[in-house]
């Protein structure tokens, strides 16, 4: 973690690859002086605090409630109202360490029914209306509700949060102040508009350091390290009625080979995901090795985060020691990371916030 430097959280795939667990474990350790984010409710975070507790945020980093750490809400943040109130409630957190740019964009029911209408759900979308939000803000055409807006403002004001004239602000004068910046970015490099996965499937927009620091307001000199965490066996979200895409050069295989592959000791059928946003099962793929090497060449992590070790081998499961680590799991790395395999600094071995070895 480097001061005076915007540090960065990114998923290496199209999402779900754990960026909650790695943020908890971060903000645990003491070190961050400020959280911001880029917001949007179109996908969920989870951490699983070390009393067992299951936190689940969406416009927040939920790694804020392993710390007091302020979080600031940039202005390309889309906002869903009574989603954030209820979000802040359920994470247990005190609202005013919560602040919003103004320029920040409010979701609103002609959003959402927009993009049912359209059909999203066809190609994979969660329908938070995301996506029309941002076109909104594009048009310029003065419809759009921004943070700023008496009305929004005054809703978020209830709700305990202030809004501020320039996010960017904040955050340049806490860089010359030296401070220690995390920014947890949505979704994954995969699902980014421009260098993902084919554009049909993917997001609203671009998902990489650059941009992340670009949306913030931040001059890309000031990017720090960037923690780029990724999954053995990547996934997209389910279809409702269409398809949600193919995933480049990787198959699609099922969980039941995942729980056989990795000797998975209960049953069979109990195996596997559900997406925090749609409640729906996530659909798995084998590791993509051409898609990592783009991740690699666009983003340059400087740390890579393995979660899910268990499902290579499930005598990693809940491990906290290096030595305890499976050699499996260590050969996966260096068969399937390459040249990249030094760069790991953390694996994920379970959902529980202690299940983190640090290498």
């Amino acid at each position: 973690m480097r001061e005076g430097k915007v540090n960065i959280i990114i998923g290496g795939q199209a999402g779900s690859e754990a960026k909650g667990k790695l943020s908890g474990w971060l903000c645990g350790k003491g070190d961050i002086d400020l959280l911001v984010m880029t917001s949007s409710p179109n996908a969920g975070h989870t951490l699983i605090t070390p009393e067992g507790e299951k936190k689940v945020s969406y416009h927040l980093p939920v790694g804020m409630v392993m710390c007091n750490t302020p979080v600031l809400l940039g202005p390309a943040s889309v906002i869903d109202l009574d989603r954030l109130e209820k979000e802040i409630a359920g994470l247990g957190i005190d609202p005013p360490r919560v602040v919003v740019d103004k320029r920040a964009s409010i979701i609103t029911s002609y959003h959402r029914s927009s993009e049912k209408l359209a059909r999203l759900s066809d190609i994979g979308s969660t329908l938070q209306g995301v996506g029309e939000c941002r076109i909104g803000k594009m048009r310029r055409n003065g419809d759009q509700i921004l943070a700023g807006h008496p009305a929004a403002s005054r809703a978020l004001n209830v709700m305990g949060i202030d809004v501020v004239d320039s996010i960017a602000k904040v955050i340049n004068d806490s860089l010359q102040r030296n401070m220690r910046i995390l920014c947890e970015t949505t979704q994954g490099f995969d699902l980014d508009l421009e260098h993902g996965i084919d554009p049909v499937y993917c997001t609203s927009k671009m998902i990489n350091p650059s941009m992340a620091l670009a949306e913030l307001g931040v001059s890309p000199t000031f990017i720090g390290s960037v923690y780029g965490v990724i999954r053995p066996y990547p996934i997209r979200v389910n279809n409702r009625t269409g398809t949600s895409g193919p995933y480049d050069d990787a198959k699609e295989i099922t969980w039941e080979e995942v729980a056989r592959r990795c000797k998975y000791p209960g049953k069979v059928e109990d195996f596997g995901e559900l997406t925090t946003t749609t409640r729906l099962p996530r659909r798995v793929f084998e590791f993509s090795r051409e898609r990592f090497r783009r991740f690699c060449m666009v983003c340059r992590p400087t740390h890579l985060c393995l979660q899910f070790a268990n499902y290579i081998d499930w005598d990693a499961y809940e491990t906290t020691e290096r030595m305890e680590l499976p050699e499996s799991v260590l050969d996966w790395m260096m068969d399937y990371l390459g040249g990249w395999f030094n760069t790991v600094a953390y694996v994920g071995t379970g959902p529980g916030h202690q299940n983190m070895i640090e290498l």
